[in-house]
Order: C-alpha cells, then structure tokens, then sequence
C-alpha cells in the first residue's frame, strides 16, 4: 500500500487519506437495516407513482412461475389420462390456454417493467446528484482545500446508481422470496426433506455472498485516490486548459504511462481478489446442484414404484430446478442489497456531513436572529488582532493585522506575491473566518451579520475569476444574478467596464457563446475576459466592492482608466483594491503595506512617501522602470 504523502513519481497511489469508516460485520448489518428504509423514503420522495408500480409489478409477477409449473403438470396429467382411459383431449386446451394467457401478461409486465425501470432510474440519479450538487453548494470554502473532501465527494458521486440498485435488489430480494416460497411450496408433494436438502446445500452461498460483498467494498475504498488519480490522467490529457503545456513538454507519454499505471493497480487487485471468489462460487455451485440431482433421483424412484404421478414427476424436476434458481436469485439478491447498501451509505455520509467538520469552516451566526446588513456602512471594515492560516496549514498567512478601512473611501493593499494580500481580500468578503483575533462591520463582528445578507453587500473582482462559456450577456450579468435578465442593466454595467465595444464586436453581440466548450463558442483574449469580470462588479449595487488585481492582462492606460471609472462609479461605496501599479494605488485615499503577512504602514501616498519606508522604496523603484 502507498505512503499517505506519495506524490506522482509514477507509483500507483492508494488511499490512507480517506476511508469509510471500518466496521465490524454486525455493525456494518444494523447500518444497513437503517440505510435501506431510509433509502426508500428518499425513492418515494422523488417518484412516488413508479415506485409504487414496479411494487405492484414484482408481486403479480412473483407467482406467474410457479403457475406455469403448476399448469405444466395438470397438462401432462391429462395428456396421460386422456390417452390411457380415452378422456376428452379437450381438457388439455385450458391449461395450455391459461399457460399462454400468463406468457403474455408475464410479457406485457416485463415491457411495462422495463420502461418504468428505466425512468425510474434516470429520476433517481439526477434527483441524487442534485442533491449531491445543493450539499456541495451549501458547504464554505474551506472543504475545498482539503483532499480529504474530495475523496468523499468522489466517492458520493460515483456511487449514485447504488440509489437506483437497491431499489431493484431489493424488490428482486422480496420478489424471488415469494416465487421461491411458490416454487419450494410445490416440492411438498414429493417429500418435505426435499426442501431441507435444497435450503442446505444453498445456505453456504448467503455467507460467501456477504463476504464477496464485503471485500469489493474495501477495496473500493483502499482505491479511491488511486481511481481519482486516473481520472485527472485522463483530464490532463483531454482538457483544453492542459493541453498546450501537455503538447510543448511533451508530456502524453509520461501521462499516459501514469495512467497505465494506476488502472493495471486497479485490475490487478480486483483479478487478486475475483481468482479469490472463484474457487469458492465453483465449490457452492457444484454443492447446489448436488442438491437439486438428489432430488431429481429420489423422484424418479418414487415415479419407478409409481407412488407419484408422471406429471408429479415433471413438476418436481421444474420445481427443484426452479428453486434452485430462485434460491439462487434470492441469495444474490440479498448479497446486492447488502452491496448497494453499503456504497450508498456513502452518499448518505456527504448529505450528513457535518459544515463544521472542516478546520476553518464559517462559524455559525454568534446572533439570534442574525444582525440584518446596515442599509449603509457608516464606520467601515476593522481588522482586529487578525491571523490567519489555511485549513491543513501550520504556517500563519497573517500575523496580528489591524487596521481599517473607512466606509467610503478607496484604499489599496500592497505588498509583495505571497504577502497576504489576497487572503484579506477572503476575509472581507468572508469565504473564511480569521484564526484568530476578528473582520468588523461597523462595529460588528462579520459573524453577527446573516452570511447570505452580507456577501450580496459585497462585490468581488478575483485576480484567478472564472471564465463562463455562456453568453456574454450571462457573463455580465452573473455579478447579480437576480437582474440577470435586465438587459439594460446588464449593457449600462459593461459600457461602464470598457466592455460593451468588446461584446459589439462579437458575431451575436450579447447573445454571443464565449469560449471553447460549445461548437458556437467565440473565445476571447486574457484582457477582454478581465473587461467582462470587471462588468460583473458593476452589475451589483453592493456597498463594498473588491478588486483583486483583476486588470493584469489590461495595459496601463486602460488600468488607469477602469480605476478612475470605477472611483467615479463607486464615489459612494467602500472599494479595495490589490495592484502593482503603483501609478493606480497612489488613487486610493489609504494605502496598507502588507509584508511577511503583517500591516507594516498605512497612510495617504503622501504621508507613505514621507516617510521612506517599504511602500516609498516600492514606488520608487518601480517609478525607476518608466525614467
């Protein structure tokens, strides 16, 4: 097994980081005496009607074998008696007519079946990764950095057809249970110890099959990183983002033989394990049909010394066979319910994970009822005493910061890569809590504030923004989603970005695809993305606007220009900006000085500049470039 810290180096990589929780067999059987009721609740919740049909289907359809037996007999019978005491050979055509009557409802209901199967199954699945989607939604920032969760996630997702499944292995278990009880029921006519030897010689395979269950789980389990680990394989291989570094570096032998790698892991410990299965499945098979040719013998002396009938004896071979297979199917039925269970179990662990079970997950509002956001900022933004550090981090990213930022005003954070800069910029925005020490809103702390409340208070331009391959008008109007239809709202926000001549340009103006993922795609520029981004935040009347340096494929001019636009636009709002212009940040009433994750100067440009630290040396030197 892989080391926990093993990297890419080319060795398959199993799993120490996640595991479901190992539990013992009786455990493990009353986790799932719980799971299987639950799971039902959630089938009957998304498609009441079908699941109540294919109920309805399994029972009528349960005892149509058994019929079948029932009327094969009578028939050889009649034949039998009709030929030896010349009976009316019209007896035999209504058993022969009921036979044909039960094949053509069995039909009817395998078609109906089979349609309600598989709507059954499509609602099932998207109903579950939707649900899948509203828990990944619903959970901060946090989960996010942490590989932990998205092995958990992994796991949820590739196990949503167990919803599915257990519906039918267990409508399959109670149905072979009723065809079994019919078909066991009519091997009482030969002998009761009939029935003995068949449920004997069957029992074993119960036990195997909750082992056979049991073992595909844990390896399941112990691969989960190794089969994420061919997934991003296969992404780096396809994905447009990777593929020119894949194509210049030469990189698709090297992936290629990872992937090989990972997947010959994969299969060989499942060979490992079915070789395992396979001497075993052959001995409880042979120990079966040993069962059902006991049987068979004893009939056919029982028919020899004429005490059964010869359509007794029919039956009996297709009652044992029958059984046999029911039996058969029972036991594998109940193996899948066991199976299905336990990797549904897994969906059910990401619906009840906990929010708070991640270091630096959000704190729960420290307010009952959660302060309402102030109709209008009237003190600002405190740090207070603020450090910071990274869910599965022991370095701090902020040491001790405090300063504010005054409710109106423009101010700058500056400071070399990896000062803090951006982690403040989450801070305020809160996709975190500090470590320590508190973020205020006029006075409050921002965990008082209702979260959903205070982030539409907040606008944020992010250096790594997302490129959306919808519309450009989407594009724009994602930055207030419940005006997103406003189209003057959304054109007034991007003329105010410099976007609007950018988006005219375009085949199909606003209605314009953007990107490449879609055939009609039109995909555009490093700059003209950043213009699109930048509408965004205009689009949104929040009170405080954020830009993480969101111009740095923009020129300088055209930088200089959306800062004075965004000055003039926001002459009532908090803005913070991040740049490394300093011709742009020395716009901002305050400027704070970030170094090795502490607020080393604030002040005005001129008051900086005065007093020859950090900030003058930085300015200065840059200024130098441009004599």
């Amino acid at each position: 097994m892989g080391s926990p810290h093993a990297t890419w180096s080319g060795t398959a990589v199993v799993s120490e980081q996640f595991r479901p929780e190992q539990k013992g067999a009786w455990l493990a059987l009353r986790d799932i005496a719980l799971i299987v009721p639950r799971i039902f609740r959630y089938l009957w919740e998304v498609a009441p009607a079908m699941l109540a049909i294919q109920c309805v289907l399994m029972f009528v359809t349960a005892v149509i074998p058994a019929v079948i037996v029932w009327m094969t007999k009578v028939i050889i019978d009649t034949v039998v008696g009709a030929a030896s005491e010349n009976l009316a050979w019209s007896a035999v055509f209504l058993p022969v007519a009921v036979i044909f009557g039960l094949w053509i409802f069995q039909a009817l209901c395998d078609a109906v079946s089979g349609f309600t199967d598989h709507m059954f199954g499509e609602k099932i699945w998207y109903a579950a990764y939707q649900r899948i989607l509203d828990k990944a939604g619903a959970l901060d920032v946090a989960f996010y950095e942490t590989p932990r969760f998205y092995d958990q996630l992994h796991h949820a997702n590739e196990q949503i057809h167990r919803m599915s499944n257990i519906c039918h292995s267990s409508m399959n278990l109670i149905q072979q249970s009723f065809s079994m009880i019919a078909m066991v029921s009519l091997l009482s006519i030969l002998h009761p110890l009939a029935i003995v030897v068949l449920v004997a010689t069957a029992l074993p395979r119960i036990f195997m099959e909750g082992h056979q269950a049991r073992k595909r789980f844990d390896l399941n389990a112990e691969l989960i990183r190794n089969d994420r680990l061919i997934d991003y394989m296969k992404r780096l291989l396809t994905a447009r983002d990777s593929v020119k570094e894949v194509r210049t570096f030469r990189l698709r032998d090297l992936f290629v033989g990872r992937f090989e790698r990972y997947r010959d892991l994969y299969i060989g410990k499942l060979r490992q394990l079915m070789l395992h299965f396979l001497r075993y499945n052959m001995a409880l098979n042979l120990l079966s049909l040993v069962g059902v040719a006991s049987i068979w013998a004893y009939a056919v002396f029982q028919a020899v010394l004429a005490r059964i009938t010869i359509g007794d004896l029919a039956l009996v071979f297709q009652a044992a066979q029958n059984s046999r297979a029911s039996l058969a199917g029972l036991i594998s039925s109940g193996g899948r319910v066991y199976e299905n269970a336990l990797f549904a179990t897994r969906f059910f662990d990401l619906m009840d994970l906990d929010p708070q079970s991640v270091e630096g997950a959000l704190a729960p509002p420290q307010a009952d009822p959660p302060a309402p956001l102030p109709a209008r900022v009237e003190r600002g933004i405190e740090f207070r005493n603020v450090s910071f550090k990274y869910p599965a981090s022991d370095g701090l990213i902020l040491d001790d910061v405090s300063f504010t930022i005054p409710a109106g005003k423009k101010v700058a954070i500056v400071g070399e890569n990896g000062a803090g800069k951006t982690t403040l910029v989450k801070l305020v925005s809160r996709l975190y809590d500090p470590t320590q020490g508190s973020v205020l809103l006029d006075g409050r702390d921002l965990k008082d504030y209702d979260l959903r409340a205070y982030r539409c208070g907040v606008s944020v331009v992010y250096q790594d923004f997302f490129r959306y391959d919808l519309s450009a008008a989407d594009n724009v109007g994602l930055g207030e989603v419940d005006a997103i239809g406003e189209r003057e709202r959304v054109e007034s926000a991007a003329e105010k970005a410099g976007a609007d001549d950018i988006i005219e340009r375009l085949p199909n103006g606003y209605e314009t695809i953007l990107g490449k993922t879609f055939d009609e795609g039109v995909d555009l520029s490093g700059g003209e993305w950043q213009h699109l981004a930048i509408a965004r935040a205009f689009m949104s009347d929040a009170q405080i606007l954020i830009l993480d340096e969101p111009t740095a494929a923009v020129d300088a001019f055209r930088e200089h220009r959306l800062y004075e636009q965004f000055a003039e636009m926001a002459a009532d709002k908090t803005v913070v900006f991040i740049s490394h212009r300093f011709s742009t940040v020395r716009m901002a009433d305050l400027i704070v000085v970030i170094e090795n994750g502490r607020a080393i100067e604030v002040g005005s440009h001129e008051e900086l500049m005065a007093r020859e630290g950090k900030y003058a040396a930085m300015f200065s030197t840059q200024a130098a470039r441009y004599r």
